[in-house]
């Protein structure tokens, strides 16, 4: 790791995210943006050809089940927190690398942004 990842790693914080269905999709969205650095997509179902959620809707507002509490930790992977949301909240989201197209399912949420 370079001088300049260790920089980025340090001004992104990397905090982790506490989601819960009141949370605002933007909201999530933002936080995610900025704790770790990339975007990430939500959709209002599961499945292919599921539309994006509206960003001023609540997650309560478009989950499946009720919405209990999930943290989103920086050393969790992509793949897991795509399968917390699905299996916990019935939704999918898609976590974006740093140029916009989707992460690698293996990858460290704290190694995406700096890829």
């Amino acid at each position: 790791m370079g001088i300049l990842d260790k920089v980025k790693g340090f001004v992104l914080g990397l905090k982790d995210i506490e989601v819960n269905g009141n949370m605002h999709v933007k909201t999530l969205m933002d936080e995610f943006k900025n704790n770790f650095g990339t975007g990430i997509r939500v959709y209002k179902s599961l499945g292919k050809g599921a539309n994006r959620a509206d960003p001023k809707q609540t997650l309560a507002s478009i989950c499946d089940k009720k919405v209990e509490g999930l943290v989103i930790k920086k050393n969790h992977s992509v793949g897991d927190v795509e399968n917390q949301f699905k299996e916990m909240m019935g939704i999918q989201i898609q976590i974006e690398d740093a140029n916009g197209d989707l992460a690698n399912n293996k990858a460290c949420l704290k190694d995406v942004a700096n890829k």
